[in-house]
């Protein structure tokens, strides 16, 4: 079941000036239903007549009775205006998938890179056991489709799987990723060439039965194998998150390509210890970046300490997306526990990670961070794109919703190389629902395409979404047209709120002024910050409105009700 979302929008107000730009927005939704969905999608790719293809996973189950679906590879194909033109599964009996696939354009052909593992879920109709035959095997395999999403060829590559299932601890909760398995977690195109990574486990998380090994390989479209490599093996593990990649921690795009290397980025242990320790390196801790050579032969190992950091801090759901002058930005999460409190932050970061380079830990030559301050939790994904020669989209959820119906939004940052804001745009989410903003795409015309996910509060349910917004979104602050596709210069939150009111927004040196229902101006102040917050102890309860304003108080570019 499907719903779609057609938008056009006029964006405007350059604030020292009018800009009147129009274009298109759209969002298509891809809805869960009770037997059988398309879900998690976590990637876009641009075809090069404008449409595009998203990855995805089709949810199945046999009956209502059934707790748990079975996962297979699948892809949904939408027009350049968001119109879904075709979706096909690849469903196989007795496999799963826990990977999101990888698209892929060549020679007008597309051609869909996943993965197949045993399907370990017990309650399943698709349970591996179920079957006369049932398999041993893991496959990687490289679909060629058609432009109808049929399948033309199929190229596949299949290794033995230790299937043995250790029933209790992680694997009841994930058997699928605690079973034997296969999980492709990043590829790219390179000399018309696929390079990629995926990860092969073992069953259960007991130690005796072996160790996971991390492989690099290089394919190309006929489907054979190049060059295979496993880079990284884990010994002696004790638990499922003790593997060295943790695999329900990772996503696409945290690899990455030079002209003479290549540069994959995972987690440290979170531990740090002083320059000169003769058993650990310096900077150990909150990541690692490992470089191969073009064989896939490891050079070195560099560490990078997390700014600011106290106690144990580590970095997790990494994007990656190499500059256009020799350093990477690397998205994250950034846990920290201290006094037994957890905490979390959304920062981006660019790194000076040059091969050539002395130092043991990566030079940090700047960061942003987003934090959680007055929010149940900042983003637990986010991402970032290059939108042109000298700026980038970052993009991240805040949110109110993990555990009240409050307010959420999506929010893309539009920034300059320094990591400056240039400007600012909150993407509002429903009440009641939380948002995961996976990934951000360029598309050929100026826009961005963002691949998010919404989980409702109450029930559970959840809506993948691809949201197309368009190039005068960069560059330009805009308010009425714009707030009638949801999106905002600065918000109000908690809303309903109690004793304070936070204002968040891009804009700096605008006038803020708050009036109660009679028309008087009860607060009024310049805004500084990206959150102001106002003591509100002493006003009634009931409903407020608010505006900020530019050019010295004459220009509204935002207004808003609050209730207290």
């Amino acid at each position: 079941m499907k719903k779609f979302i057609y938008k056009t929008t006029i964006m405007f107000l350059l604030l020292c000036r009018i800009n009147i730009v129009s274009s298109q927005e759209w969002q298509h939704a891809i809805e869960a239903d009770t037997l059988e969905y398309y879900a998690f999608c976590e990637n876009a790719t641009e075809l090069s007549n404008g449409n595009l293809i998203i990855p995805t996973g089709y949810f199945i189950r046999g009956s209502l009775q059934e707790t748990h679906y079975s996962v297979s590879p699948s892809t949904i194909l939408l027009s350049k205006d968001g119109k879904e033109l075709a979706r096909n599964n690849f469903f196989r009996p007795g496999y799963c998938t826990i990977s999101i696939g990888q698209a892929f354009e060549k020679d007008n052909n597309i051609y869909y890179l996943t993965t197949y593992s045993p399907e370990h879920r017990q309650e399943s109709f698709n349970y591996f056991m179920n079957y006369d035959n049932p398999p041993s095997d893991a496959k990687l395999v490289l679909m060629k489709l058609d432009d109808e999403l049929n399948l033309v060829e199929s190229y596949e590559h299949s290794w033995p799987i230790d299937v043995f299932e250790d029933h209790g601890g992680p694997w009841e909760l994930f058997p699928n990723e605690c079973s034997g398995n296969i999980y492709l977690f990043t590829a790219f195109e390179e000399d018309d060439n696929i390079v990629g990574a995926y990860w092969k486990c073992v069953s259960g998380d007991h130690p005796s039965r072996g160790d996971d090994t991390l492989f690099f390989f290089r394919m190309n479209f006929d489907g054979e194998i190049l060059n295979k490599k496993p880079v990284q093996i884990l010994e002696g593990k004790k638990a499922v998150n003790d593997r060295a990649l943790r695999t329900n921690d990772y996503r696409g795009d945290h690899f990455v390509a030079t002209d003479s290397t290549y540069i994959f980025y995972m987690p440290g242990d979170g531990t740090y210890y002083t320059p000169g320790d003769s058993i650990y390196p310096p900077y150990q801790g909150g990541a690692r970046a490992m470089y191969y050579d073009k064989e896939f032969n490891l050079l070195k190992t560099r560490y990078f300490r997390i700014p600011g950091a106290q106690g144990k801090e580590q970095l997790q759901d990494y994007n990656v997306q190499r500059s256009n002058h020799n350093t990477t930005y690397v998205t994250s999460t950034k846990l920290r526990r201290l006094n037994g409190v957890n905490d979390e932050f959304c920062r981006l970061y660019e790194v000076d990670d040059d091969i050539n380079s002395d130092l043991d830990g990566l030079k940090i030559v700047n960061y942003i961070e987003r934090e959680s301050k007055n929010w149940d939790q900042s983003s637990l994904l986010s991402s970032v794109e290059l939108i042109d020669d000298n700026s980038l989209c970052y993009v991240y959820a805040l949110n109110i919703g993990l555990t009240h119906d409050r307010d959420s939004w999506i929010v893309l940052e539009h920034l300059n190389l320094e990591l400056d804001t240039i400007s600012t745009l909150y993407y509002g989410v429903d009440n009641g629902m939380y948002d995961f903003p996976y990934n951000v795409r360029k598309t050929n015309d100026g826009g961005v395409v963002i691949v998010h996910i919404s989980r409702d509060l109450y029930n559970g349910d959840f809506y993948s979404y691809i949201t197309k917004f368009p190039a005068s979104a960069f560059g330009f602050e805009n308010i009425e047209e714009a707030h009638a596709n949801n999106l905002h210069l600065a918000v109000a939150y908690p809303n309903p709120g109690g004793d304070v009111l936070n204002i968040r927004t891009g804009l700096r040196n605008a006038t803020l002024q708050v009036y109660d229902m009679q028309g008087r101006i009860i607060h009024q102040q310049i805004i500084t910050d990206e959150v102001t917050s106002i003591d509100a102890s002493k006003w009634s309860s009931g409903t407020y409105i608010w505006n900020l304003k530019t050019e010295n108080g004459k220009l509204k570019v935002e207004e808003g009700k609050w209730v207290k």
